[in-house]
């Protein structure tokens, strides 16, 4: 049975997750074989998305050095970085790619 998966907030039709509901994400991923290209993370504040410039990681470069491995490395790559994010207010946006 496969991982049941919303984002924890839509924001103008994008998918908004939580630092834990992106581990949770990252689950899904690895179920489905996605690999993770990038990830940026916002604030919501005054009502609007403020991007977070400490927040932005970009795992497109493994494809190189990881080759046919490059959806695991993505995958073990954004958990590393989500878990190093301390600020638990900041939600993340992924850009995903179907292996």
């Amino acid at each position: 049975m496969g991982i049941k998966l919303e984002p924890t907030l839509l924001w103008g039709g994008t998918p908004l997750f939580s630092l834990d509901d992106a581990i949770k994400l990252l689950g899904f991923c690895e179920q489905n074989d996605a690999a993770v290209l990038g990830i940026e993370g916002f604030k919501i504040a005054g009502g609007k998305r403020v991007p977070d410039m400490d927040c932005i990681a970009d795992f497109s470069t493994l494809v190189a050095v990881a080759g046919r491995e490059f959806p695991t490395a993505s995958r073990e790559a954004a958990k590393l970085f989500i878990e190093s994010i301390a600020d638990s207010d900041v939600f993340l946006e992924f850009v995903l790619v179907k292996a």
